[in-house]
């Protein structure tokens, strides 16, 4: 067991919330007025049984380390450090973690022959085609994982097996240990010395598509940026960071001559990783895929950015592509023009929410008040929060006054104290990741579920992904487990999801409701817009044969919806 998941084990969640509020049984849980914003009522939950914390007011939530680095403001590594502390856990450091180095290094040679070797040949293939040419594979350390199941596990025996299982390269099964990561080409991710700490597989078929090392002694996700080995030579040259999603958003970008450009591997920007940032930069340009830059969780990151001390400004790319894509096609000056053409963040997220909000209608400036008041409280800069409050009053045609009333919460007065607070209602989505995490879903649903990851809101996407490299580990990971080090919105939302109480007579036909909700019928809707514009185009050409087929399967189609409506 390493460090992190004895700490886990040992902290007492009940005793360390206990410290800052006044917990009282409520069953099996305990209630408390939040700390983190003004509460009338108790409003938050903590489950020793799952160790998780929510409360159901402001929406915040998460584990014990979440906890206490949202209360006394650290980071994750100290969190962690305070606890380790406290628990008398000791955290492996000196000869302990040269040697881990080394096996890291041994791990990665191996991948890198089996790349070159017969066996790597569809991975060789893969690289070439993404435009990642042979000059690249030493520099990035990238390598393929063969599919034997036993390969790593044999070619590194000398280490011992105990320390392969510690470094995630190795996986305990029912049948003995075998390779964590196989038939998968390999990323290194290495800290900003240039020392491999961690691996990422890219599958070629299947889910997950990547499958991570996970925390490790020398590895916590959320506190390394790809690249920045490579690019803290640009980015100091430069003052300037550019910040992307994936490995190979960030190679296509160096091999373009954009040398400063880093990833956070798919996750919220946190802030080890802006703290990582502001030794080199003085300012980061985020360069998102359009759709996640708009995410609420990605906004997050721009703040924990500005809060970090570092100017933001946001790329915005052209619709369907990503950096990747988008340099390869159009080359490195045309994504410098991009680049030179971001704007500071208070301009793209008010640009963000006109762009996604009807704001002729009231529904419209409801919603992106309720966005914006989602990350007010995050904003510390009097100077920022100035000028969105006035951006955003002109923006929605409204007062500033009544702007800023409904950015910081004021409501009518609420109800009489002694009443419990409302019931939140889960919705299909918060169901169905309820009912996957609690391992109440049968292999095939599972596999349907996986299968549409991109169905599942950012929140969400980012603890399913860590499930199922879990699962695909043959690893079953506790709810609070799958926690550490995601960013607070997917802490907060799992937490609810798995913390309010169901009282529902029949769960097993609550479950098949929200999968009908949340994946059949949003599935079979799209099929029917697919097959309506083919008819209307069979229809167009006088094909009669397609016609007459298309009208079939649209009315079996019919019949499987309104099977799927009598059902709820």
């Amino acid at each position: 067991m390493g460090a992190l998941e004895e700490i886990k084990a040992r902290v007492n969640l009940v005793d360390l919330i206990g410290r800052y509020v006044v917990l009282k049984p409520a069953g099996k849980n305990y209630k408390a007025r939040c700390p983190f914003h003004p509460d009338d009522t108790p409003s938050l939950m903590v489950s020793p049984e799952k160790g998780l914390w929510h409360c159901f007011g402001c929406g915040a939530g998460g584990d014990a380390i979440g906890f206490l680095m949202r209360i006394e403001r650290l980071s994750f590594a100290e969190a962690l450090a305070k606890l380790a502390q406290e628990l008398g856990v000791e955290v492996r450091g000196g000869e302990g973690r040269s040697r881990l180095l080394q096996v890291n290094q041994e791990a990665l040679r191996y991948f890198q022959r089996g790349l070159l070797g017969p066996e790597g040949e569809k991975a060789r293939a893969y690289l070439l085609s993404r435009g990642l040419g042979e000059r690249l594979w030493e520099r990035w350390g990238l390598g393929y994982a063969p599919p034997a199941w036993d390969g790593l596990l044999r070619a590194l025996s000398r280490f011992g097996v105990q320390t392969l299982l510690e470094l995630g390269l190795a996986v305990a099964g029912e049948r003995g240990p075998y390779d964590r990561f196989r038939d998968r080409v390999m990323f290194a991710i290495r800290d900003e010395g240039g020392r491999v700490v961690a691996f990422a597989g890219r599958a070629f078929e299947g889910e997950p598509k990547y499958l991570n090392t996970p925390n490790t002694p020398l590895f916590t996700k959320g506190t390394v940026l790809y690249g920045l080995d490579l690019a803290k030579e640009a980015i100091r040259r430069r003052g300037q960071a550019v910040v992307v999603e994936g490995y190979t958003d960030v190679i296509s970008l160096h091999a373009a001559g954009i040398e400063e450009a880093v990833a956070s591997m798919g996750t919220s920007l946190t802030p080890d990783q802006a703290r990582l940032l502001s030794r080199y930069a003085e300012e980061v340009v985020i360069a998102y895929d359009r759709d996640a830059a708009g995410e609420a969780s990605a906004l997050r990151g721009m703040l924990i950015l500005r809060q970090a001390g570092l100017r933001v400004r946001v790329a915005s790319l052209p619709p369907g592509e990503d950096p990747d894509s988008f340099v390869r096609q159009a080359g490195g000056e045309a994504m410098r023009a991009v680049l030179g053409q971001a704007q500071p963040f208070q301009k793209f997220f008010l640009a963000a929410l006109a762009s996604r909000h009807d704001l002729s209608r009231t529904e419209g400036k409801e919603a992106a008040l309720r966005e914006a008041q989602a990350l007010w409280p995050e904003i510390t800069s009097p100077a920022l929060r100035l000028e969105l409050l006035t951006g955003l009053a002109s923006l929605l045609s409204l007062p500033p006054e009544e702007v800023q009333e409904a950015l910081r919460g004021v409501r009518r007065p609420v109800p009489a104290p002694e009443r419990e607070p409302a019931e939140p209602l889960l919705t299909p989505e918060d169901l169905v990741v309820r009912f996957l995490l609690e391992g109440k879903l049968p292999d095939p649903v599972v596999s349907e579920l996986l299968a549409e990851e991109e169905r599942f809101c950012p929140a969400y996407r980012e603890v399913v992904r860590r499930w199922a490299e879990a699962r695909a580990a043959g690893e079953r990971p506790a709810p609070a487990d799958l926690l550490t080090g995601v960013s607070p919105e997917a802490a907060a939302r799992t937490a609810r999801a798995l913390l309010t109480e169901l009282r529902v007579p029949d769960e097993a036909r609550v479950l098949e409701e929200a999968l009908a909700r949340f994946l059949y019928l949003p599935r079979l809707t799209r099929r029917m817009e697919e097959v309506r514009a083919a008819l209307r185009e069979a229809e167009a050409r006088a094909d009669g044969e397609a016609v007459r087929r298309l009208s079939l399967e649209f009315q079996h189609l019919c019949r499987q919806r309104l099977e799927l409506l009598r059902k709820r």
